[in-house]
């Protein structure tokens, strides 16, 4: 699972992929209506797309507290950090669809020429998402590559206009097939040779350095829990791992923990464990600590780190962080901030 790292704020790339493609997209439509409209026209009909984005926005975050309405009540500062996720986002499309369509009725610009800009946006959004998503993501390459030449096609075809020429319009189109094959192709051979090198990654499983990067085996520690009881990292070899720095005064752990616990509750039969490490040394006071756990309902191991050695390898600087272990005990992914429940569940997918 990707992700885009600003400063103690974790971004899915794929969330950044949709804005880049939005962007792209009212940026295309400002210039198509810039050469063919007049200049309040333009106006009008960019700020009704502008004004729709927004809206979807303000409802992809609030949905959180629709979906899930317990872990808003027990952390309120989860809409400041987290968004409904996929399912979230859905409702935000169906409420700007309804916003948009209502315009359309109202008859606040001229319908055929706001229903254009519509789909033009929409074709550029999915055109450009699936081309980034093909070379950033490197995952599912066939389908990225026919859904976004799809919606390029479909984009040609909302720029026809009835006073072309057919032939002009089907020679376009004879250069665009061509182009399209000939990346294809290109996509085809990245495909073919991302999966023949798979094997030869995967081979090297033995001759492990011991660090924190990715593709390194985690640093084996042994630190006392909550509750007095010694546990070691290296016994969990074989189940999945996330491996949690916080403390109890953080705000995003804060908003980050009924998250966690439900995750936890949801997956701990799955071969998977949540390790948490509480950075005790960073504590005003340690009773700060079981006061924390017992508020939230933390059912999931937590663990002391009385002497502050383990936030220091771990190099827990900034919390919450937290890595994503394998089963082999290799680190597959590190991601500094706060992580709602579809994050762990993309970040616990995308190992073994």
């Amino acid at each position: 699972m990707d992700f885009i790292q600003i400063g103690s704020l974790t971004i899915m790339v794929k969330w950044v992929i949709l804005a880049i493609g939005i962007t792209a997209g009212l940026f295309l439509v400002r210039v198509w209506l810039a050469k063919t409209q007049s200049k309040e026209m333009t106006k009008n009909i960019i700020n009704l797309l502008t004004n729709g984005v927004f809206i979807g926005f303000l409802a992809w975050k609030g949905s959180l507290l629709l979906l899930e309405p317990k872990l808003v009540i027990k952390s309120p500062m989860s809409l400041l950090y987290f968004t409904g996720g996929t399912k979230g986002l859905m409702i935000a499309a169906y409420l700007t669809l309804f916003y948009l369509l209502y315009h359309i009725k109202k008859r606040t610009v001229a319908s055929s020429l706001f229903i254009r800009a519509i789909l033009i946006t929409s074709f550029v959004t999915i055109m450009l998402g699936n081309l980034l998503s093909l070379f950033w993501l490197k995952a599912h390459i066939v389908f990225h590559f026919i859904t976004s030449m799809s919606a390029f096609f479909l984009l040609l075809l909302t720029f026809y206009s009835k006073g072309q020429q057919k032939k002009e319009v089907l020679h376009v189109i004879k250069k665009v097939a061509l182009i399209v094959g000939l990346v294809g192709l290109i996509v085809w051979t990245i495909n073919s040779n991302l999966s023949s090198a798979n094997p030869a990654e995967e081979a090297k499983t033995d001759e492990r350095k011991v660090g924190i990067s990715e593709g390194q085996l985690a640093p084996d520690f042994t630190l006392k829990t909550i509750n007095g009881e010694e546990m070691k990292l290296s016994a969990f070899r074989g189940k999945k791992v996330i491996l949690n720095f916080w403390a109890s005064w953080c705000p995003p752990c804060k908003a980050e923990m009924p998250h966690m616990q439900e995750f936890y509750m949801e997956n701990k039969e799955n071969n998977f464990e949540l390790l948490s490490v509480n950075l005790t040394t960073a504590e005003k006071k340690s009773s700060d600590v079981a006061r924390f756990v017992d508020e939230y309902e933390l059912t999931f191991p937590v663990m002391l780190d009385e002497h502050g050695e383990i936030g220091q390898i771990y190099q827990a600087y900034a919390i919450p962080t937290s890595y994503m272990i394998d089963s082999k005990g290799i680190v597959r992914k590190k991601v500094v901030g706060p992580m709602d429940k579809e994050m762990m569940n993309d970040l616990l997918n995308s190992v073994e």
